[in-house]
């Protein structure tokens, strides 16, 4: 887009210097006596003539007049402003209260409806209540329901639905006002049981066909309780107004039920009331807010075409969602509908388009709308210092920084957040952890957002144990953490497949009521299911009464690491039934389920089927799990003409996916073909080298491995060294390949020689074919011993007593031949289930056999 086509000018209104109309300076102030004959305002003398009535009326007992006075007292303080009136009235409602009381109608129920309503605007909300419970012990349906109505208006619910309830026990009846503020109070309590014997109540008595109020009261009590389709059969048997579909519909999007929302919509267009300019907006927000940012752009389409323009509000929510996918050309075409239109422009659009352009990393063009700005306020300004950090260009964020001192705006929490957050993210938890101690010294309190932003920056650079250090020093500075917070610490547990640490973050979880959320519950799947507790995993997933297609996701992607393929499939089968459309990521996880089972005819049908049945465009990881399906099952030369086919024939992952395959099954020439093309795609990936001299050593190529060695040295390229490890109770006994060996090893040696002697007995038979030194065979065997897996499974054998809980070890590389032998055949000799995750997948060992069936 030009220059000028991004610029976002506000005009500000024009000033009008009218001389006519001034007043001129000779102009004399009136006389003193006029001054003073103004006549008081209206009602002051209303007052007034209130005060007069009271005069000599304790003989009388005419309800009426005291109802008609506390009504015109009641009526004089809505809305009113004005001190001296307020303060008689105050005077007068404890002088009417007393000669309700003389007169003997303070019982009466018109009376104390009145004396309450005049109370309660007052202020006196306790005077109130306590005045209605005194006068509604009977059975008089008249106070009965105004004290509903009363506790319903102030907002507590649970008071409300158990005089409700009262009521109906002694046999009183409530009217329809009293039924739909209970039925309110039933939706915002989320008592659904209430609510329904409300309803039940209503129905009997005819109100919810009878009184305006019910229909949309009791709709609404259905989507608080996230029963939409009772709300929907409301909205549609009860001929329903606009008022209440939109109110179920803002429901719905508030409570992240954008599904619902989108079908309700098209239920009003199909067979309800028309959807209004408001009511596409709400959808519209529903999406933007939570994760439905596809949607969103189908939301405005159907919107435009029932004739409707957009407004301010429908850009901003828009263009959040533009952000959130990153879809710079969906925000350039907004950005110039935008223009084309001339739509009136605010501060909160400027701000929209800034952060849009900062998001999907074209900040030219947002400092370009951001100078064009004749109006900003603190979250423009705050928008494209976050969206400098996030960049890494820090002198830009610092120096905006004094830009906004030097127009007189204090940075607030939410612009160092922004500055915190793009330090970390950017790989500098120092600085972002200096910052934050900097903020404290000049008196502003880190929130909670500032903790995340560094927690989350440490997750997502595989600093792990720092996310878990800052989350203490969190709690020590007595800042509570919010479902953000939890779900990234569950993230770093699954990243480090911690399953003790994810436990304690799952009571953490369960302590503050955070298990609800949909956010922290797929956390905890994919926790559980990286950690190695599958079962757990679906344990939590179960237990969710509707799940979505992120958690199912995670769950699919579980059950494919643990080589449950067909398991993975029937739920793929279940979600799709159910209506959930997949995406690449579960097809990302069907495909590598297939491959744990080398379900290839299964892999080939799943991928033809993504684009002509579900619609889903294949991306890279797809094309990449195909080939490694076809390389583990041995089809090399389909999986190279796939590659050559594919439209990702330079994406070094189907390569890398190739060169497995042919390690696997020895292939060299097909190897050195992948190999050659992933030292130009990845010269510096020290993996690819590695693999290739495993291979030249194990077909005895000695000179070529030295050579490879060689060019690594020249390139400077870090091996990974291999590591496995065990966690046992409180502590991580890490057994490395080169690094310093354990202080039990003379132990856990001895140990392993006895175990190795038995399960010789059994059938085993040392595979040194995994050995590529060209050493005697005999050193082959002893080398195999020192494998870090076998090393760690001893160890957690001595260690552990109870024979139920089983043994979990974690390893960085594929796992060999023979130590999957060796660890099925400990298995059974001493009736232990061994967990190991290696680089590829997960190993169940149970009575001698492992889940992988010997694939992997």
């Amino acid at each position: 887009m030009a220059a000028q086509a991004i610029s976002l000018s506000l005009p500000t209104p024009p000033t009008h210097h009218n001389h006519h109309h001034a007043p001129p300076h000779h102009a004399k102030p009136p006389p003193p006596s006029l001054q003073h004959s103004r006549a008081p305002p209206p009602h002051l003398l209303k007052v007034s003539s209130l005060s007069e009535s009271l005069r000599g009326v304790d003989s009388f007992r005419d309800g009426r007049l005291l109802v008609s006075l506390l009504r015109q007292c009641a009526d004089l303080l809505h809305g009113n402003q004005d001190a001296e009136c307020i303060s008689v009235v105050r005077r007068l409602a404890p002088q009417l209260h007393s000669l309700a009381v003389r007169a003997g109608r303070a019982r009466d129920p018109h009376v104390a409806c009145a004396l309450v309503d005049l109370l309660a605007r007052l202020g006196r909300g306790s005077s109130s209540r306590r005045l209605l419970e005194e006068a509604a012990d009977g059975k008089d349906a008249v106070l009965w329901n105004k004290h509903v109505a009363m506790l319903a208006e102030a907002e507590e619910w649970r008071e409300a639905i158990a005089v409700f309830a009262e009521m109906q026990a002694r046999g009183v009846s409530a009217d329809g006002y009293a039924c739909a503020r209970a039925l309110h109070a039933c939706g915002r309590a989320g008592a659904l049981r209430e609510g329904k014997a409300v309803h039940a109540h209503a129905a009997k008595a005819g109100h919810v066909a009878a009184h305006p109020l019910v229909p949309g009261f009791l709709a609404g009590m259905y989507a608080e309780n996230a029963d939409v389709a009772a709300a929907t059969r409301v909205l549609e048997t009860t001929d329903a107004a606009a008022v209440a579909w939109n109110a179920v519909l803002a429901c719905c999007a508030r409570l992240g039920l954008v599904d619902d929302a989108l079908e309700l919509a098209e239920r009003m267009v199909r067979s309800g009331p028309e959807p209004s300019l408001a009511t596409w907006n709400t959808v519209l927000s529903g999406c933007s807010r939570h994760g439905h940012d596809m949607e969103a752009f189908g939301v405005v389409r159907r919107m435009m075409k029932q004739g409707l323009l957009p407004d301010s509000s429908t850009m901003s929510s828009l263009l959040k969602s533009v952000a959130n996918l990153g879809q710079l050309a969906h925000g350039m075409e907004a950005h110039g509908f935008f223009l084309r239109h001339r739509l009136e422009p605010d501060v909160y659009t400027g701000t929209a388009f800034v952060d849009m352009y900062a998001k999907c990393g074209r900040l030219d063009c947002a400092q370009k709308v951001f100078n064009a700005l004749d109006l900003r306020n603190m979250t423009t300004w705050n928008s494209l210092v976050s969206g400098y950090a996030n960049a890494g260009q820090f002198d830009n964020a610092l120096k905006l920084v004094e830009e906004m001192k030097m127009n007189r705006l204090d940075p607030d929490i939410t612009t160092w957040n922004g500055l915190i957050t793009g330090y970390s993210m950017n790989g500098r938890s120092s600085q972002a952890a200096l910052l934050l101690r900097q903020i404290k010294a000049i008196g502003l309190a880190p929130n909670v957002v500032s903790w995340t932003s560094l927690i989350s920056g440490s997750c997502h650079n595989g600093e792990y144990e720092d996310s878990f250090y800052f989350f203490n020093e969190m709690q020590k500075d007595d800042v509570q953490p919010s479902v953000v917070t939890m779900s990234v610490l569950l993230r770093a547990c699954a990243g480090l497949a911690l399953l003790k640490k994810g436990k304690e973050m799952h009571c953490f979880v369960l302590r503050r009521a955070y298990d609800h959320d949909m956010v922290v519950r797929t956390a905890l799947i994919d926790m559980y299911s990286k950690a190695g507790s599958l079962t757990s995993a679906k344990r939590i997933f179960e237990s969710i009464q509707k799940n979505n297609l992120v958690s199912c996701n995670a769950m699919l992607t579980g059950l494919a690491v643990h080589g449950q393929g067909r398991e993975a499939m029937a739920l793929f089968h279940d979600m799709c039934n159910s209506g959930l459309k997949p995406d690449s990521i579960t097809f990302t996880a069907l495909l590598t389920a297939c491959r744990s089972m080398e379900l290839i005819t299964e892999g080939w049908e799943y991928f033809d089927s993504m684009e002509s049945r579900y619609g889903v465009t294949p991306t890279v990881e797809n094309y990449a799990c195909m080939v490694d399906l076809l390389s583990r099952c041995g089809y090399l030369d389909e999986a190279m003409d796939f590659i050559n086919k594919s439209p990702f024939k330079s994406a070094a992952s189907l390569w890398g996916a190739l060169l497995t395959g042919c390690t696997v099954h020895g292939n060299l020439a097909l190897a050195e073909a992948a190999a050659r093309k992933l030292f130009k795609l990845e010269p510096y990936n020290s993996a690819n080298y590695l693999q290739m001299v495993s291979l030249y050593e194990h077909e005895q190529m000695f000179d070529e491995a030295e050579s490879l060695k060689y060019a690594m040295k020249a390139r400077t390229l870090n091996t990974r060294p291999g590591w496995s490890w065990i966690q046992i109770e409180q502590s991580i006994h890490v057994f490395e390949v080169e690094g310093k060996p354990h202080p039990d090893t003379a132990e856990i040696y001895e140990e392993l020689i006895r175990l190795v002697f038995q399960i010789r007995k059994a059938g085993y038979v040392p595979d040194t074919s995994c050995i590529a030194y060209n050493v005697p065979e005999e050193e082959k065997e002893k080398l195999l011993l020192s494998h870090t897996e076998k090393l760690a499974i001893t160890y957690g054998l001595i260690h552990s007593d109870a024979s139920r809980v089983p043994i979990r070890v974690i390893k960085n590389t594929r796992m060999c031949n023979d130590c999957h032998e060796v660890a099925k055949h400990i298995s059974a000799i001493c009736d232990r289930q061994i967990i190991l995750r290696d680089a590829d997948k997960f190993h169940h060992f149970t009575s001698g056999k492992c889940s992988c069936n010997d694939c992997w």
